[in-house]
């Protein structure tokens, strides 16, 4: 029991921690509904529009705080028939629990290992690259309908539609990124997580591909840009966290003729709705940070994995570390992956397929095919590994210190401006290159929720048998037992083949 809170996971155990905050926060999101007695719909995991509304928030702060003016022109906004809108601006300010929930996660488990990751060294070169793809990444949500975790890890087990192009997208856009960054001779920076011991002992051995982010002597306290970072992070959470509970009064515009509202606060959604969301981003957050779990590098394993097989000897020359090529060649991040989707499927299947609440990926241009998908698909896969770590990636990780996050996350800011200040002619473009009117590919091969109900249990039990196939073949690929591939985090899993297989 105690090395489930000190020690690293495997992406398996991970992947179904994932899983059950997905259950969670789905509940969590049907409780306003239950309250109002509307029917609930069906809706895993989302944080991008949470994080706009957390951006827009910083905005209305600063720009009453220093009286500047507002960068976001709004029409009206306010309660419409008990629900709050905004008919002018892209985003109202608000709070995005399960966001919050996630940096706190990231923290929690730091605390529990005793180890945050300010200690990991970056060079300029890395943490400019972490800035620009914190841009694009940004900027690809808001084209994409969503970031990596609505398509990879709620769109699939949603069986959108628009999903499944974004992903074919960010898997190209992903390996383009891995690529350059293996040019840029950036490469050995590119691990899923980082531990004081590992790095520290590959150091010592003369593994320096191991170990890039180690630096003895590094002072973190007196990098200004930990400082500059870190004071961003915490300045976003306590402005939403105080505007979610108090709503205080200059959470309006500057000019004072709009009154703009505080979104997802305690008193408009309710304490159990904030608890339940939160718990789950905790949760969340926690799995991510004891295994790296995240999104990019499963997409990057499909591939890497067979490109590794082939010839391994090239990723050795561009600098890849060694466990990071177990990881690709033992499909660790795609088995976390898998299980995330079995779980959360399960839960749709119950929800909407039994009890027939509405699919919540529908209804809005959103979540539909349009030109904005490929495009911001794309440049999902690379600023995620830019970053060396996706969206909600990036929340644990700033909960655990990591300063190439830290810096990566004031890009985040940047990279939304261009939405928020052309909020209407993104609208136009997206209504302008629909290319289907449907949500999901269910909705292709029939109309009749029966017949979607009984593809989507096939489906179920397709991506067990995927689960199974994956661990198997991650087994045969690094020689390792099944056991070991399931249950071993990845740190302990390569000493294991080091002792073992001959490299």
């Amino acid at each position: 029991m105690k090395k489930i809170f000190t020690r690293q996971w495997s992406f398996l155990w991970a992947g179904v921690a994932f899983g059950v905050a997905q259950l969670i926060y789905m509940i969590g999101m049907m409780v306003p509904s239950w309250n109002q007695g509307t029917a609930p719909k069906v809706a895993p995991m989302t944080v991008t529009s949470d994080l706009g509304k957390m951006f827009r928030a910083m905005e209305v702060w600063i720009s009453n705080l220093f009286g500047i003016g507002d960068l976001q022109i709004y029409g009206s906004s306010g309660l419409v028939d008990g629900k709050l809108v905004n008919q002018g601006g892209a985003f109202i300010p608000g709070i995005g629990w399960v966001i919050v929930g996630m940096i706190v996660g990231g923290f929690i488990a730091s605390r529990a290992e005793k180890e945050s990751r300010t200690w990991a060294h970056y060079s300029k070169a890395m943490l400019l690259t972490s800035f620009v793809g914190g841009i694009i990444f940004s900027y690809g949500t808001r084209l994409a309908g969503g970031c990596t975790l609505n398509h990879l890890l709620g769109g699939v087990p949603m069986m959108s539609l628009h999903s499944l192009v974004a992903i074919v997208f960010m898997t190209l856009g992903g390996l383009s990124a891995f690529l350059l960054m293996a040019k840029m001779g950036l490469a050995a920076n590119f691990k899923h997580q980082s531990t004081l011991s590992y790095s520290r002992m590959s150091f010592e051995k003369g593994n320096t591909s191991e170990c890039a982010d180690y630096k003895p002597g590094y002072k973190p306290a007196r990098n200004p840009l930990l400082w500059i970072g870190g004071g961003f992070a915490v300045l976003f959470v306590v402005i939403a966290v105080y505007g979610a509970i108090f709503e205080p009064a200059y959470f309006h515009s500057i000019s004072k003729k709009k009154s703009i509202l505080f979104n997802k606060g305690i008193t408009h959604e309710g304490w159990l709705y904030a608890v339940l969301i939160t718990f789950a981003g905790v949760i969340a957050g926690f799995g991510m940070a004891k295994s790296g779990f995240g999104t990019e590098c499963a997409l990057v394993s499909a591939e890497a994995s067979v490109m590794i097989q082939k010839n391994e000897k090239k990723f050795i020359d561009f600098g890849i570390p060694k466990i990071t090529r177990t990881l690709f060649k033992g499909l660790l991040p795609l088995q976390g992956v898998i299980v995330a989707w079995i779980i959360t499927l399960g839960g749709i299947i119950l929800f909407w397929g039994f009890l027939g609440y509405k699919h919540g990926f529908t209804g809005s241009i959103k979540y539909q095919l349009t030109a904005g998908v490929p495009i911001g698909g794309f440049l999902l896969g690379a600023g995620a590994v830019l970053l060396i770590g996706c969206e909600i990636r990036s929340y644990m990780r700033l909960g655990m210190g990591y300063l190439n996050t830290l810096v990566g996350f004031i890009g985040f800011a940047i990279g939304y401006l261009p939405f928020t200040l052309f909020h209407k002619e993104h609208t136009s473009f997206f209504k302008q290159t629909l290319m289907t009117p449907e949500y999901t590919w269910l909705e292709l091969i029939s109309r009749s929720h029966t017949v979607q109900v009984i593809l989507a249990v096939i489906f179920f039990f397709l991506l067990i048998w995927l689960l199974r196939f994956v661990i198997r073949q991650g087994a045969k690929n690094t020689l390792a037992p099944v056991s070991s591939i399931m249950n071993k985090n990845t740190e302990d899993l390569q000493l294991e083949l080091d002792g073992a297989v001959k490299k």
